[in-house]
């Protein structure tokens, strides 16, 4: 009987794998998730017998066939890459006796649990264990913990006193639950679970909380009676401020929890402090964007392999910085809080240098997690992605399918940071090759080559497939992706819009760019520009030389000029008379000049103004326009309408603008002179026409009174006041009757000086004067100051003279 049950037990047991195999064989999807629990070293097979065999199946299912074994504890398993074959292992390097072979075409793979677990070295919880277990690995602790069914296992500490076996404690409580803190302890490790909620979006820094700051307050709200969990998602939700980190008080004098929200994190503070009076609390600091593609373990450190130096910059940062390093292949960061939060880049990780050295100050360790996604629907504005198992190398027969999507009248630009898939044969695009395949909507498919750096679509939707044999494999790529405006597009129905590059961003220098708008027959396009942010021009004036945006009314590089537009300038509008209009940006090679560019909208309307209610689409006409579809008919392509701008139609605009730029700014300098010389002929000419006027008059009214007042019958002081009025005021002097003249006149022009000066000789006295008539003064230049002409006419008019008169 107990032989039938046996039997029976197996043959359930055969059922099961079975179907798990058969699951697993239609779920690649599902078993691809498995790679996370697993580290690949390349060329290499374990020199153990292996426990079991599975032949023709892909790496997905082999992973998933280790997970799911149930006749033995699958720790490890190899795979073949040429034959497509899977060995089972019931060991693993931590195994007595077990090492690692060379062997061209098979890959080894070694469970790796603990990457479901983060560290905090030098702490433990400390609260009754549910399971003790002494003389193992921390990973095979936490395989212990994952497969843990009689209870909930949430970590584990992992005892190393010296001279101690080795002791691992589950436990079913941790710090995310705020049932207890985690307390420092040189000699034992915790290893928390992932968790779940909102207190996975936080890193545990272990027993501390943000040093106190004069200038400022570090919280800035408190909460009591919550859970940690609770504490998370109350820093998430706020609105008020900007929360990056908390700290959580367990059970105070009063035994309530205290959850303190601040904006700062250590890093902002210099550091973290421990309250001597209740040292139960922990601090806890947000995941931001780019920290989440990094393993942390806090009070952590790699010596001595820093390639890359950063300082005054956040972990998040420093973690960005380290993604799009593209000098080498960076796989993880230190990050040191005190004194200078400094950034230090490597390229190796734990594994390549026999673990990491615990720290005793504030530095924490990075590791970049391997990014598993083969392929994917990427339909964000910007984002990344990579090939599988980056940053270290991908694996044989990998077929991985990005589609990526952005808004309509944008491309896509591809930037790599790194980029190698092997050794590549003469034949572009060869099956042989590993290669990376480029589908743009509409266009023949190519293959980015070795050393590539960026790749700019002509659409917004491009299909990248990475394809890899079965014979070699290499470090692979890192791309990043953004959504940029078009540039040298033809936009044909409304309503629709186009930027300068990278708008809202600055536009890079030498931007050359050419958008042809087309209308439906019968209709006018209207542009709006609601942002225009460029270069500012002296006086005002446009200079085709500088930063411009030129539009013509027509399709051609020949149509009239509606306008040349530059500097900053508030919303306006632009109405074509026809159906197209072409638009033209240029910017020049300063790239101090640099601004915001332009963004504008456009709609077609009926010449009695309604508007078309049409969608807009868009195609290329920059170069390689030309290039023959390579899939569909011409009347099943109907994007492409209408003529189109070659690139020799793009130089020729740009020519040609060049050249009448030039032409039109010598025609308005010539002009502008001319005008200057005009209005300084004219305002000369109306000056000395005043003078000789006011002069002649002033003549004029002294002779009229010298004939009505003789001389002879005023009396010496209104002689003497008149002689001195008419010299300091009109600088004409009427002594002694109209024969005795004696004047000084300058005419001044805006270029040069001209003075005429009418001299007298030296004047007789009043009486003498008076009896005796001279005739006018001669013409003569200069000889005195007209100082020492008042000065000898005033000697001249004495005491006698008046006793004379």
């Amino acid at each position: 009987m107990d032989e039938i049950n046996l039997r029976q037990k197996f043959l359930l047991i055969l059922i099961i794998v079975t179907v798990s195999r058969n699951a697993i064989s239609y779920s690649e999807d599902v078993a691809q998730s498995f790679r996370g629990l697993f580290t690949r070293h390349s060329n290499k097979r374990l020199s153990s017998i292996q426990a079991d065999f599975v032949s023709n199946v892909s790496l997905d299912v082999c992973t998933g066939e280790c997970v799911a074994a149930a006749r033995f504890q699958c720790k490890s398993f190899s795979y073949d890459s040429i034959r497509r074959s899977c060995f089972l292992y019931a060991v693993n390097l931590n195994d007595p006796d077990v090492r690692l072979v060379d062997v061209e075409g098979r890959d080894h793979y070694e469970t790796s649990y603990l990457k479901q677990f983060a560290r905090l070295p030098s702490h433990e919880v400390r609260l009754m264990t549910s399971q003790s277990i002494s003389s193992i690995s921390p990973e095979e602790c936490a395989r212990r913990c994952i497969l843990e069914t009689r209870f909930k296992c949430r970590g584990f500490n992992y005892e190393h006193v010296v001279g101690q076996p080795v002791r691992c404690l589950l436990v079913e409580s941790s710090p995310a639950t705020g049932s207890q803190a985690a307390m420092t302890n040189e000699a034992t490790d915790f290893y928390q679970k992932e968790t779940e909620g909102a207190i996975s979006s936080f890193i545990n820094y272990g027993m501390g909380m943000l040093r106190p700051t004069i200038t400022s307050e570090v919280y800035q709200r408190s909460v009591r009676g919550v859970t940690a969990d609770g504490c998370a998602q109350r820093c998430l939700d706020e609105t008020t401020f900007d929360c990056l980190s908390f700290d959580y008080v367990h059970e105070d004098d009063n035994r309530q929890n205290i959850c303190h929200l601040s904006q700062y994190i250590a890093a902002n503070v210099q550091g973290l402090v421990v309250d001597s009076v209740n040292p139960r609390h922990n601090h806890f600091e947000r995941i931001e964007r780019f920290l989440n593609y990094f393993y942390a373990t806090p009070y952590a450190v790699i010596q001595g392999n820093n390639m890359k130096t950063f300082t005054k910059v956040t972990p998040n940062r420093c973690a960005r910085l380290c993604m799009e390093e593209d000098a080498f292949v960076c796989r993880s960061f230190d990050y040191t809080v005190v004194p200078e939060a400094t950034c230090l880049l490597s390229s190796k990780t734990s594994r390549d240098v026999g673990g990491l050295d615990t720290a005793s100050g504030h530095v924490h360790h990075f590791e970049m997690k391997p990014l598993l996604d083969c392929g994917g629907n990427l339909t964000e504005p910007e984002g990344g992605f990579a090939s599988p198992n980056w940053p270290r190398n991908y694996a044989h027969h990998e077929n991985c399918v990005w589609n990526i999507t952005t808004s309509r009248n944008k491309v896509i630009e591809l930037r790599f940071t790194h980029f190698d898939l092997g050794l590549q044969s003469s034949d572009e695009c060869s099956d042989e090759d590993d290669r990376l395949v480029v589908t743009d909507s509409g266009y023949r498919p190519y293959c980015v080559k070795p050393n590539t750096k960026t790749v700019t679509t002509k659409t917004n939707s491009v299909r990248l497939q990475f394809l890899s044999n079965a014979e070699v494999d290499a470090q692979g790529f890192r791309a990043f992706y953004r959504a940029e405006w078009t540039c040298n597009m033809l936009l044909k129905e409304s309503p629709g819009e186009f930027a300068s590059p990278k708008w809202p961003e600055n536009y890079p220098s030498g931007s050359r760019c050419t958008w042809r708008i087309t209308a439906p027959e019968g209709q006018r396009v209207h542009i709006v520009f609601t942002s225009f942010a460029l270069e500012h021009h002296a006086l005002g004036h446009c200079n085709e030389k500088l930063d411009h945006v030129r539009i013509l009314d027509g399709g051609t590089v020949g149509s009239s000029l509606i306008g040349l537009y530059c500097g900053s300038r508030p919303s306006f509008a632009v109405v074509s008379s026809g159906q197209d209009v072409l638009v033209q940006f240029s910017s020049d090679n300063d790239p101090q000049a640099s601004r915001p560019g332009f963004h504008a909208k456009f709609v077609f309307e009926a010449m009695n103004g309604s508007i078309s209610d049409k969608d807009s689409r868009f195609i290329n006409i920059g170069e390689g326009v030309e290039a023959s579809k390579w899939q569909g008919t011409e009347e099943e392509d109907t994007r492409v309408v209408g003529s189109l701008l070659s690139s020799e139609d793009l130089l020729s605009a740009r020519d040609e603008s060049t050249s009448n730029g030039f032409r039109s700014a010598m025609w308005a300098v010539v002009t502008c002179l001319l005008l200057l010389v005009g209005a300084l002929a004219v305002a000369l000419f109306l000056v000395i026409r005043h003078y000789r006027r006011k002069i002649n008059g002033e003549m004029e009214k002294s002779v009229d009174e010298d004939d009505s007042y003789p001389m002879e019958s005023m009396p010496l002081q209104s002689i003497e006041s008149s002689f001195r009025k008419n010299q300091f005021n009109n600088r004409v002097d009427l002594t002694g009757g109209a024969e005795a003249v004696a004047a000084s006149c300058t005419v001044t022009s805006r270029n040069e000086d001209v003075a005429t000066t009418f001299e007298e000789e030296k004047l007789p006295s009043a009486s003498t004067a008076l009896m005796h008539p001279r005739p006018p003064p001669r013409l003569h230049r200069p000889q005195s100051s007209y100082g020492k002409y008042h000065e000898d006419n005033v000697k001249n008019i004495n005491v006698e003279d008046k006793t004379q008169v």
